[in-house]
């Protein structure tokens, strides 16, 4: 049994650190807001600080944020690099872009702590099920020790080491570029049919049916139908925080990507309408307000 401190008691962190304490895993805690952690001091202790948390484990995992969270959790005064022994570990499952990664890797490296990224595709219902997707960057040795915690997390099947530290940054990024703009489409789609005419539940049904993005349909229909996206799987300030990660780490390798530009601004507008904490599909919201259906929707098909 390893002790592993779990850092990050959010909408995530709460039911992955779940998942390791059922599988009979020690476990402290540390969330910024205190009460999240409490929440699981049944099943765990409670740590005052990072520091405190690093120094009563063997393991680290950190679910935070963005890239500014995780260095001042593990860089910060009184933070986990502060407690964290030589010879332990610390595994990042926050989506962070590839930078922050592996600028926290290397500060560990002097003091004898081995880093692991491993960012998750996955909503809450995967987080508690232990079904996530794992996309892992780091020394192939480090990672052997954080699979079986991984393994607890995750599916086996779907948790890829794919490269050094920060590549599981890369590819998470790869995922997330590919979902928002999917979603976006399947929002312009939607669009296009109700103001060309067609009935709401005809347009989900021919889209869900003979639409490439189908699964993005079938999983966002009610939603969709409904117009009523405050029930968050994955928050759609996160999905902009994302595609801002993707696109800054494109610069920076010299690459562009117009069309995540256009999709990046598409939940930057959204966002500016205080749908950030709404399910990222709620940029189909922001579609439709600019297309007037909001109030179109309670009259019937818009006129072609």
């Amino acid at each position: 049994m390893t002790r592993i401190a779990f850092l990050g008691i959010g909408r995530m962190g709460a039911p992955m650190a779940g998942r390791l304490s059922h599988a009979g895993q020690d476990l402290v805690v540390w969330s910024r807001t205190r009460a999240h952690a409490e929440t699981l001091a049944d099943q765990a202790e409670v740590a005052d600080s990072p520091a405190e948390a690093g120094a009563k484990a063997d393991v680290a995992i950190t679910m935070v944020t963005d890239g500014g969270a995780l260095e001042a959790v593990v860089l910060g005064p009184d933070g986990l690099a502060e407690g964290l022994a030589s010879g332990s570990l610390l595994i990042d499952m926050s989506t962070v872009g590839p930078s922050p990664a592996r600028k926290v890797a290397k500060a560990l490296e002097p003091r004898g702590v081995a880093f692991v990224d491993a960012p998750v595709a996955g909503t809450v219902g995967p987080a508690a099920e232990g079904t996530l997707a794992i996309m892992v960057g780091g020394d192939p040795d480090a990672v052997e020790r954080a699979r079986p915690l991984l393994a607890v997390l995750g599916d086996p099947e779907r948790t890829w080491h794919v490269g050094p530290v920060g590549a599981g940054q890369a590819a998470k990024l790869m995922v997330n570029l590919v979902l928002g703009g999917v979603m976006a489409v399947v929002a312009e789609g939607y669009t296009l049919g109700r103001v060309l005419g067609l009935d709401p539940d005809d347009t989900l049904d021919v889209l869900e049916g003979a639409s490439v993005a189908a699964q993005t349909v079938r999983s966002k229909h009610d939603m969709l139908r409904s117009g009523d996206f405050s029930e968050a799987g994955f928050r759609l300030g996160l999905m902009h925080k994302d595609l801002r990660l993707a696109l800054d780490a494109a610069k920076a390798a010299r690459a562009g990507l117009p069309g995540t530009e256009r999709v990046a601004e598409l939940f930057a507008g959204a966002k500016g309408q205080g749908r950030a904490d709404h399910d990222y599909a709620a940029v189909a919201g922001y579609l439709a307000s600019m297309a007037l259906l909001v109030d179109q929707a309670a009259e019937g098909p818009a006129a072609s």
